[in-house]
C-alpha cells in the first residue's frame, strides 16, 4: 500500500512542469545526458500534502462538521508496525484531519467496541475473521477491511477467503464497506495501473517540452 501511495504521489505531484518541482534544489526534469538519479524527497511531498489536508480540515470543522476520527487495528506487537502507526498519529495531530485510536488483536473486546463506536473510519488488518461486528461500529461509518483470512466454508467445506469484518452484518449499518475478496486488493492493482499510464503521459509531455526548449535555444543561438 505504501508503494502504491508513493506511485500515486509521483504521478500527480512529481511529474509536473520543471519549475514547480524542486528536489534537493534541483528541478525535476528529463534530459538527454544525466549522470545520476534525481532524489525524490518523500518528506517534502508529505509536508505539502499535510498542508493541503490541514486546510481542508479547518474548512470542514468551520462548516460545522465533527472532527474526523480514525481507528487503527494492529496485529501483534511488531515494533515496526507500532512505529508506522505512531507516525500516523503524529501526522493526524499535526494536521488537525483525525483523532487516531490504535487497537490490536489482543485489545479487550469491550475496549475495542468503545474505540469503534467513535470511529468515522475503521481500518482493520488484524487477521481475525469476524473481529469487527455490526454492534461495534457507528451508524454510517466507513469500514476498510484489509484482513485476509483463509477459513473453511461451513456449507461447502471448501477453503475460502474472508476479512476481519463480519461483512453481512456490518454492511447493514456502515455507510461504506469493502468486501474480502474484491475490495482493497483489486483497487491496489487497478490504481497502480492507472498511475502508471498517468505517469507515462506526463513524462512524455516533459520530454516534448525538453525537445521544444532545445529547438528554441538552437534557433536563438543562430
Amino acid at each position: 500500500m505504501a508503494a502504491v501511495s508513493l506511485l500515486s504521489t509521483l504521478a500527480t505531484r512529481l511529474l509536473r512542469p520543471a519549475q514547480s518541482c524542486r528536489l534537493h534544489h534541483r528541478p525535476f526534469h528529463l534530459s538527454a545526458v544525466r549522470n545520476e538519479a534525481v532524489v525524490i524527497s518523500g518528506r517534502k511531498l508529505a509536508e505539502q500534502i499535510k498542508q493541503e489536508v490541514r486546510q481542508e480540515v479547518e474548512e470542514w470543522v468551520a462548516s460545522g462538521h465533527k472532527r474526523p476520527h480514525l481507528s487503527v487495528v494492529l496485529v501483534g506487537e511488531n515494533p515496526a508496525s507500532h512505529s508506522y502507526v505512531l507516525n500516523k498519529t503524529r501526522a493526524a495531530a499535526d494536521v488537525g484531519d483525525a483523532t487516531v485510536t490504535i487497537s490490536h488483536r489482543y485489545t479487550p473486546k469491550e475496549q475495542l467496541k468503545k474505540h469503534m463506536a467513535l470511529a468515522d473510519i475503521v481500518v482493520s488488518a488484524a487477521g481475525i475473521p469476524n473481529l469487527i461486528t455490526a454492534d461495534m461500529i457507528k451508524e454510517g461509518a466507513a469500514v476498510i477491511d484489509v484482513g485476509i483470512n483463509r477459513i473453511q466454508d461451513p456449507i461447502t467445506a471448501k477453503p475460502k477467503l474472508v476479512g476481519d469484518v463480519d461483512f453481512e452484518g456490518v454492511r447493514k449499518k456502515a455507510g461504506y464497506i469493502t468486501p474480502v475478496p474484491g475490495g482493497v486488493g483489486p483497487m491496489t492493482v487497478a490504481m497502480l495501473m492507472k498511475n502508471t499510464i498517468i505517469a507515462a503521459k506526463k513524462v512524455l509531455r516533459l520530454e516534448e517540452r525538453e525537445v521544444l526548449k532545445s529547438k528554441e535555444l538552437g534557433v536563438a543561438s543562430n
